[in-house]
C-alpha cells in the first residue's frame, strides 16, 4: 500500500469511495484499538465509524502536515472524547459486567506454560488497568499511546494537540504517578 498511498490519497481527495476505503481500512484495527480504550468495546465501533465519517469529510482539505496515521489518531481521539461527553451528559456508563471481566481475565495467555503465571499476569493487567482509571485522561491517554500503540513523542503531540516537550512532561509525570499508585497496592 505504500507505494500507491500518495495516488489513493489524491483519488480519495476528490471524492474516490474506494480509495478512501482501501487506504484507511488498514488502520481500522489500530483506530477501534484508540477507540476501545477511551470509550469500552462496546461503544468502540461507533467511534470508529465517527472517525471514517469526519475523515471522509475532512479528506478534501488534509494537508499532509502529519502522517495520515496520525491524523486518522487525532479524529478518533477527539470523536471518543465527544462520545465520552455526550455519554456523561446522557448519565450513561459504559463499564464492562461482572460477567465480562470474569471472561476476559480468564482468556488464555499462549505464551505462559503455567497456569499460575497466566493468573498473576491477568492480576498484574487488572492492577495497571485500575491504575489507570485514577490516572487523568490527559496523562492515561499519553501512556497509552505510547506503550500500546508505540507512537513515538512527535506522533503522540500530533494526535493529542500539544507540544512534544509537553508530552514528553505528561509521559514522566503519568509514570511517576502510576508507580505510586501500584506502590500503594
Amino acid at each position: 500500500m505504500a507505494d500507491n498511498s500518495a495516488e489513493l490519497l489524491e483519488r480519495a481527495r476528490t471524492g474516490d469511495v474506494d480509495a478512501f476505503a482501501e487506504l484507511f481500512e488498514g488502520l481500522r484495527s489500530t483506530l477501534f484499538s484508540v477507540a476501545c480504550r477511551l470509550v469500552g468495546p462496546v461503544d468502540a465501533d461507533d467511534v470508529v465509524m465517527e472517525t471514517y465519517l469526519k475523515a471522509w469529510q475532512a479528506i478534501p482539505r488534509f494537508g499532509a502536515r502529519s502522517s495520515l496515521r496520525t491524523w486518522l489518531y487525532r479524529i478518533a481521539h477527539n470523536c471518543a472524547l465527544d462520545y465520552v461527553r455526550s455519554r456523561k451528559r446522557r448519565k450513561e456508563h459504559t463499564l464492562l459486567s461482572d460477567e465480562e471481566k470474569s471472561r476476559m481475565e480468564q482468556l488464555p495467555d499462549e505464551r505462559a506454560d503455567r497456569p499460575d503465571e497466566v493468573a498473576e499476569r491477568a492480576e498484574l493487567v487488572l492492577e495497571v488497568r485500575n491504575a489507570l482509571t485514577k490516572l487523568s485522561h490527559n496523562h492515561a491517554v499519553v501512556l497509552q499511546l505510547r506503550y500500546t500503540d508505540g507512537l513515538s513523542y512527535a506522533e503522540i503531540a500530533a494526535a493529542t494537540g500539544v507540544s512534544p516537550g509537553t508530552v514528553m512532561s505528561r509521559l514522566f509525570n503519568a509514570k511517576r504517578k502510576l508507580s505510586t499508585i501500584l506502590e500503594r497496592k
